[in-house]
C-alpha cells in the first residue's frame, strides 16, 4: 500500500469540504497536509471557516505554517461577503498555485447535489490556467447519470492530470469511462494517526456503547431506539457523538441526539473530538460498541478495531468496508 503522494509542486491549493466541524473530514484532511508538506510543497487550504479549522490544527505541533483562505463563494450571499470586504485580498494567493487538490469524501456523487458543479465552480478563479497547472482529484468518485452532470464531469476531466481513489470499485469505473489516470490510494485518515498504539486491551474495555445519528439515517431512528433500549437492559452506558457540529440542523448531530434522547427518556452525555483528540482517541478505543450511520466514525472505529454496528445510508459506506476487508484491516 503506498503511503507517498508523488505531488512535489511549489504551492498546492487543497479545495475541499463545504462545511466544517466535521470529525472525518479535519482528519483526513490533516494527512493530506502532511503529505503534501512532507514533499516539500507549501499548502494553501481553501475552508469554510479558516479561524476554526487553524485552532484545531494547533493541537497538531508536527504542522508546518499553512496559508488558509476563504472559501470560494457557491452562493450571492457569500459573494457579497467575499468581493465587498478584505476577503477578496485573498484571491490574489488562489491564484498563484501551481497545483490543485479536489477532495472531499465522494467528491462526485449524484448522492450529493449539486457537487459536479461545485468543484467546476470552485475553479474559475483559475480558468485561464487551467491549462499550466495540475489538478488532481481524491477519494470516492461515481460516474454522473444525468446528463448535465456528465458534461460536468467531461469538462472537468480535460483538466484533470491524476486521480487517486480510495476504493477499487472507482478505479475500475473510472477506467471504464476511459480516464486511465487513476490509481487506488488509501484514505489518508489511515495514515494520520498511530492507530496500532491506541487500541485498547481486553481488560482496557469498558461497557460504554457510544452512538450517533445524522439526517441521512432519520428513517433508521425507531432502529436506533431499539438498538439502544438493548443495551440499557444489559446495564450499559450509553454516550453519544456528534460527529458533525455544522450550524444547520441538517448536518448538527446535536439535533438527532436531542430527538433520541426524548425517545430514550433520558440524558446522553457527550463524547467529543473537537479541543482534544488524543483523549476522544483515548476513550473511544474502549467501547464495546459504535453504533453509528457514518462513513467517519465507522472508520475510526475499525482502525481500532471496536465493535461496529453501521447503518449505511450511502454506497461510500459499503465501499470502503469493501476496502478495509480486502486489506485485512477489518
Amino acid at each position: 500500500m503506498e503511503t507517498k503522494l508523488p505531488l512535489q509542486w511549489k504551492k498546492v491549493l487543497i479545495l475541499w469540504n463545504w462545511s466544517y466541524k466535521n470529525l472525518w473530514d479535519e482528519l483526513i484532511l490533516l494527512w493530506n497536509v502532511r503529505l503534501l508538506q512532507q514533499n516539500g510543497c507549501k499548502v494553501l487550504i481553501s475552508a469554510y471557516n479558516p479561524n476554526w479549522l487553524k485552532k484545531f490544527f494547533s493541537q497538531f505541533s508536527d504542522l508546518q505554517p499553512i496559508v488558509y483562505l476563504h472559501e470560494f463563494p457557491k452562493w450571492i450571499r457569500s459573494f457579497l461577503r467575499y468581493f465587498f470586504t478584505k476577503t477578496i485580498k485573498e484571491l490574489k494567493e488562489y491564484c498563484s498555485v501551481d497545483a490543485v487538490v479536489i477532495w472531499w469524501w465522494e467528491i462526485l456523487t449524484e448522492e450529493s447535489v449539486n457537487s459536479y458543479w461545485y468543484w467546476n465552480f470552485w475553479l474559475l478563479p483559475l480558468l485561464t490556467k487551467l491549462k499550466k497547472i495540475n489538478i488532481y482529484l481524491m477519494w470516492g468518485i461515481q460516474i454522473p447519470k444525468k446528463k448535465f452532470n456528465i458534461s460536468l464531469f467531461k469538462w472537468l476531466l480535460k483538466y484533470v492530470n491524476y486521480i487517486y481513489a480510495r476504493d477499487a470499485e472507482s478505479v475500475e469505473e473510472l477506467k471504464n469511462f476511459w480516464f486511465d489516470n487513476v490509481k487506488f490510494f488509501m484514505d489518508t485518515s489511515w495514515f494520520a494517526y498511530d492507530w496500532e498504539s491506541r487500541k485498547a486491551k481486553s481488560e482496557d474495555m469498558s461497557n460504554t456503547v457510544y452512538v450517533n445519528l445524522n439526517k441521512n439515517w432519520e428513517k433508521f431512528l425507531e432502529n436506533l431506539v431499539v438498538d439502544c433500549e438493548s443495551f440499557l437492559d444489559q446495564w450499559c452506558d450509553l454516550k453519544y457523538i456528534c460527529v458533525s457540529k455544522w450550524n444547520s440542523w441538517v448536518y448538527n448531530d446535536a439535533f438527532y441526539k436531542a430527538q433520541l434522547e426524548r425517545k430514550l427518556n433520558l440524558k446522553l452525555e457527550v463524547l467529543d473530538w473537537e479541543d482534544d483528540f488524543n483523549a476522544f482517541i483515548d476513550e473511544l478505543r474502549t467501547a464495546k460498541m459504535v453504533i453509528t450511520p457514518r462513513l467517519h466514525l465507522f472508520l475510526v472505529s475499525s482502525y481500532l478495531w471496536v465493535p461496529i454496528k453501521v447503518y449505511p445510508y450511502q454506497k461510500k459506506i459499503l465501499k470502503m468496508k469493501k476496502t478495509l476487508e480486502n486489506l485485512d484491516m477489518a
